[in-house]
């Protein structure tokens, strides 16, 4: 038996399920203990509950309690002793009980017997007591008894779960229902209904949009109108699905199509479709299907393939090599320009499979190569750059080799990829440039520009030969005289903000403010400027502005909205080099991914691309160089806090643009549409799963009660398909003896929202009758079911339980009359003779005195009598209620 400690956790977990601690006096519980202190013939009566620090009362009869301490319990023996009853028939001789508190104050009790409440699964929660403040001995009939009013309490105890339990259900089950019908809105899905009879097409609003017609058309919508918007290439195909659909039996179909719309554009959906009803020659009468618009989907889906069919191409197409090699650096797989290097070298490619090291080359070569793929495994990604120079023709290369890890799809790592790109023509600009430096100072003293130097606190450090022409100032007159001096008073504000600007980090073009000539006039400036943090120096070129002064205002209008359209614009746009480095940001990337433009300058596009989407960018993005231009279908962007974002993108090849010279990208955020859309496949996921494989089954009927569906879980229920159930009527099901009962609720939802229809008897596809108790909602008016949605659940069980008890209560109120009743007269009759013995005074003869002790031991075995007899008759009654 379980449960046999006070403290055990599965026995206090069950008498918590049953919720009934500290609740309040119930009629029922106070009817058994008032019964069984009856059938004991004792003052006092308990049912008591045990958890881990007290007893509970749950009915009281002859204690002014609710409960007592553990300390003070007698019925925690029974649980300890692990005992199906525990008899005291005198509290003082019991070295458990004559040191507690209620034998030895008051209510002094003497006498104990209680019989355990023992659960289905064998835990033990408290007891049935019975208590007398004198010492006494019950017979085996009266513990009987006392044990069969304990089961019948844990019965009630059940009962009252089972009543919770489908309390909480019902309110999960209509919290379901409202979720079933969101559910059912945001799919998306159209819904068709076609009368075959009479043509007529019904369609719910998602059905109408996605077909593209409108309401006032259906009406006089014939098949052939419908054949008529069907695109010329796909009817075929069409009509042969329609008249296999149409033959008898049917299993359905589904089939993709493109029809027109009023914009005389052609749409794919993908249509399901399904024969509902039948006439008695198998002729179709009504017809059911769902409509998808999937145009999105087919055009993805071609122009994915478009995209691996050209890959191969796109990759073995440049001349920067690509490899990757496995764990023991054997290669995986190769593009054609590392192959023909290899055969340049070796005399011969390597193949899949061997070993990437070759005789061929320098041990030294070897040793350098193995180096970099263990550095790879060990710690990851990384990039190097080589330099190789041939003595004999006397030209030097170099090439950038990135490294990274190669993973499967279970995200183990196989191998290593492996990405060599020729940079000997960035390296040689690096060299021009530095050549460059060198003829700056030539090109200063040439140039008609002011260009300057100056140090943190703004002084000038170098000035060209400019400053004469524009601000009538010599170059050495100038060397170490702050630069604020020269401002017009006016623009000395906005000229500090611009130097601190220039400071953090931005670079400031076109700035413009007024300078003082030395004679006094006002000289517009126009100014480029830029701050080395290593020198902490400032190079400004200032532009003589007097001249373009007026032409500068007439485009600053213009120059104004297109700033105004770029700043405020939702969408992103960008300029790369070829190499995906950027070369502008739009100021609307603060707004969308909270990284400003100056942040992305001297980054490359790609290094924010997610990784699993970076092979399909990247190879799109490369397309441009024969296409005018590419759309990047969605992709994983990283924005400011790490965060991958889902954008769509446009790229325009404008190298050959003189004022662009770059690839212009324009970049859209769909994050938003994207994790919608996977929350919609999500919901639809669930939708099934709930009509599918839920316990309860889901109908729908019409006003005549003719099912038109059935959930799958009609099978597991009723062992009845929904197929066999769809074209009958639900009240042939029902039991003759609760068909009246039945067809009076059900009239009732044709004015109200909803009915609960309480259990009746409904036919098994066995042949024998369940109990279902059954809620009906009244969706005549709801388009998409157009009927009366009926949930139906199993309560067989229940119901049987419930009969059986009643059937024992019956019995045992009966037993209970009979011993108020019976008893009463030779009571009576018995207490009338002890007052006249008690009243006597001497006046009675000694004749009359025995004549009335045996009037009173007459009465006294008349009611030993009737005690038996009751008894006896308590006794049949529940065997009789054991053996039903």
């Amino acid at each position: 038996m379980k449960g046999s400690t006070i403290l055990d956790t599965s026995r206090l977990q069950t008498l918590m399920s049953f919720d009934i601690m500290d609740t309040q006096p119930e009629a029922i519980y106070n009817e058994i203990t008032s019964l069984a202190a009856s059938i004991c013939n004792t003052p006092a009566s308990l049912i008591t509950l045990v958890d881990d620090h007290r007893q509970f009362f749950k009915s009281n009869l002859g204690l002014n309690s609710t409960g007592t301490s553990l300390k003070d319990s007698f019925c925690k023996y029974v649980i300890s002793d692990n005992v199906d009853l525990l008899i005291v028939e005198n509290t003082y001789n019991d070295k458990r009980f004559y040191n507690n508190n209620f034998v030895k104050g008051e209510p002094n009790i003497r006498f104990y017997a209680g019989a355990s409440l023992t659960t289905e699964n064998g835990h033990r929660l408290g007891t049935l007591c019975v208590l007398d403040y004198k010492p006494r001995r019950l017979k085996k009939s009266q513990l009987n008894g006392l044990q069969t009013l304990a089961r019948q309490v844990v019965q009630l105890f059940e009962l009252r779960k089972a009543k919770k339990t489908e309390v909480d259900q019902k309110l999960d089950l209509e919290r379901k229902g409202k979720l079933l019908d969101n559910i059912v809105t945001a799919t998306g899905i159209g819904i068709w209904e076609r009368n075959l009879n009479n043509d007529l097409l019904t369609l719910n609003d998602q059905a109408q949009d996605i077909f593209g017609l409108d309401h006032n058309v259906l009406n006089n919508f014939k098949t052939e109108n419908w054949f008529n918007l069907i695109h010329k290439d796909d009817l075929p195909n069409v009509k042969e699905k329609m008249m296999a659909c149409l033959s008898y039996p049917s299993v359905g179909c589904s089939i993709q199509y493109r029809i027109l719309q009023k914009d005389g554009q052609y749409k794919w959906i993908h249509e399901k479709g399904k024969v509902l009803k039948w006439s008695s020659d198998k002729k179709p009468l009504l017809m059911y299907g769902t409509v998808q618009d999937i145009t999105e989907k087919k055009n993805f889906t071609i122009e994915l393939q478009r995209v691996k069919n050209n890959q191969d191409a796109m990759i073995n197409s440049t001349r920067d090599l690509m490899w990757s090699i496995d764990l023991d650096f054997n290669l995986i797989t190769a593009n054609n320009a590392f192959h023909d290097l290899v055969e340049k070298i070796q005399g011969q490619p390597f193949k899949e499979g061997e070993p990437v090291f070759s005789d061929a080359v320098s041990k030294q070569v070897t040793k350098k190569w193995k180096a970099y793929y263990n550095r790879a495994l060990t710690s990851g990604g990384f990039s190097v750059k080589q330099r190789t120079q041939n003595s004999k023709k006397f030209w030097t290369t170099y090439g950038l080799t990135s490294f990274d890890l190669l993973y499967n799809k279970e995200g183990e790592r196989i191998g290593i990829t492996c990405f060599l790109k020729d940079i000997t023509s960035e390296v040689l600009s690096q060299q021009v440039l530095k050549n460059a430096k060198e003829e700056l100072q030539k090109i200063m003293d040439t140039s008609l520009d002011l260009i300057c130097t100056m140090d943190e606190e703004g002084y000038f450090l170098s000035v060209n030969k400019a400053s004469k022409i524009i601000w009538g100032y010599d170059p050495k007159d100038l060397i170490g005289t702050n630069y604020l001096k020269l401002v017009h008073e006016e623009d000395k504000p906005s000229t500090k903000k611009s130097k601190d600007a220039v400071n953090s980090g931005k670079k400031v073009v076109n700035f413009e403010n007024r300078f003082i000539h030395k004679n006094g006039e006002i000289v517009h400036m126009l100014w480029s400027s830029n701050w080395d943090e290593k020198d902490c120096v400032y190079y400004c070129i200032g532009r003589d502005n007097n001249e373009k002064k007026n032409s500068e205002l007439q485009l600053e209008n213009s120059e104004r909205r297109f700033k105004t359209l770029v700043q405020e614009s939702s969408d992103i746009i960008t300029i790369l080099d070829t190499n995906g480095n950027f070369k502008y940001v739009s100021p609307s990337s603060t707004k969308v991914i909270q990284i400003t433009p100056e942040e992305f300058m001297g980054t490359n596009a790609f290094d924010y691309v997610h990784p699993d989407d970076l092979e399909r960018v990247t190879n799109t993005f490369n397309l441009i160089n024969h296409n005018k231009s590419v759309k990047i279908e969605p992709f994983r962007f990283e924005n400011k806090f790490g965060e991958w974002r889902w954008f769509i993108a446009n790229v325009t090849n404008q190298l050959n643009e003189p004022s662009i010279q770059g690839i212009v990208i324009t970049s859209r955020d769909i994050h938003e549409t994207t994790i919608a859309k996977e929350q919609l496949i999500q919901s639809e996921r669930r939708y099934k799963t709930l009509v599918q494989e839920g316990s309860d089954m889901i109908c729908i009927i019409d006003q005549k009660a003719n099912f038109s569906y059935a959930s799958p879980t009609s099978t597991k229920i009723l062992e009845i398909t929904p197929e066999e159930f769809v074209g009958t009527n639900a009240f042939d099901y029902v039991h003759p003896d609760d068909y009246d009962t039945v067809y009076n609720e059900f009239i009732k939802i044709l004015n109200i929202p909803q009915v609960n229809i309480k259990p009746f008897r409904f036919k098994h596809g066995a042949g024998h009758w369940v109990w279902l108790e059954t809620v009906i909602t009244n969706k005549l008016n709801e388009p998409t079911i157009n009927g009366i949605v009926i949930n139906s659940k199993d309560v067989t069980t229940k119901v049987q339980h419930l009969k059986a008890i009643e059937a024992q209560n019956a019995q045992l109120k009966k037993i209970a009359w009979t011993q108020s009743h019976i008893v009463r007269a030779p009571v009576a009759r018995l207490m009338g003779l002890i007052d006249l013995l008690k009243d006597d005074d001497e006046k009675l003869k000694t004749e009359d005195k025995k004549r009335i002790l045996n009037y009173i031991m007459t009465s006294a075995d008349e009611i030993d009598h009737v005690i038996k007899d009751i008894v006896e008759n308590t006794i049949n009654a529940i065997d009789i209620e054991e053996i039903k």
